[in-house]
């Protein structure tokens, strides 16, 4: 059994590799242009709102910003995409043996892919910038951070991606809920400047996955190792029982997929 699981979760990460090795197939850089724009979006972004912010410790603010745009960009990315999956894959679905978790698992691995790279480009600059840094990253803290993030960003991208199958006014709405909750949502701003109305980002459920990752790394000692896990293993429940759902309602997906 874990032996047919793994021939298959090989097969789905080939697929999503071919299509970032497609994508940039006549450029000199490949892949890693996809690195080289998020370091040019969050250097451009940090020189100007450093200055009309006015931030005392430029190192500091580089890295936090950074960290949040690099982990923000991967979430929006991920939510546009999983927003018309489906319908995208209609004929995938409907005239071939793959379904819908098949279609879900090779998008997912797509972007998380496109993660990877941004992150051997992003992190060692930031490290450069900010040596603290060095030791943050590889703390236990925030690798459970960066699986917690990498849990909600699932689900957020799955429910949405299966919401927009029932009203397609949902896929009008995901760009706007996007663009607000990035503008409202600390991250290109300390927290801190919005003292008293922390309700802005604390229930909102497009930043708490890039609150948890930044967070665990810039501001570890708030955060236990218990809490942290809790936090993992109820996600990861969550994720196992929207997969179950999904596979014993795929009959029913296909026929929203068909409309």
């Amino acid at each position: 059994m874990f032996k047919k699981y793994f021939y298959i979760f090989r097969y789905i990460f080939y697929l999503a590799w071919c299509r970032n090795k497609a994508r940039f197939i006549k450029t000199k850089i490949g892949s890693f242009w996809i690195g080289l724009s998020t370091l040019l979006t969050i250097g451009s972004l940090a020189f100007v709102y450093a200055a009309v912010l006015k931030v005392p410790n430029r190192r500091e603010y580089i890295t936090y910003i950074g960290l949040g745009i690099l982990y923000w960009n991967t979430h929006a990315s991920l939510i546009t995409d999983f927003s018309t999956l489906l319908t995208r894959s209609r004929d995938r679905l409907l005239s071939t043996s793959i379904n819908v978790i098949d279609i879900i698992a090779e998008e997912y691995f797509f972007t998380i892919q496109n993660l990877a790279i941004s992150m051997l480009c992003v992190l060692p600059i930031l490290c450069i910038i900010y040596p603290k840094l060095i030791l943050l990253i590889f703390s236990l803290k925030a690798f459970l951070g960066f699986t917690i993030y990498l849990i909600l960003i699932l689900i957020n991208a799955v429910t949405l991606s299966i919401v927009g199958l029932i009203s397609a006014d949902i896929f009008q709405l995901i760009p706007v809920m996007i663009q607000l909750s990035f503008l409202l949502s600390p991250i290109l701003y300390f927290k801190k400047t919005l003292e008293g109305k922390e309700w802005i980002f604390k229930y909102n459920p497009l930043y708490i996955p890039v609150g948890v990752v930044r967070d665990t790394i810039l501001n570890a000692p708030n955060y236990s190792l218990f809490n942290l896990t809790k936090v993992m293993f109820i996600g990861l429940s969550i994720v196992v029982i929207i997969f179950r759902l999904i596979r014993k309602n795929a009959r029913k997906l296909n026929l929203y997929v068909d409309k």
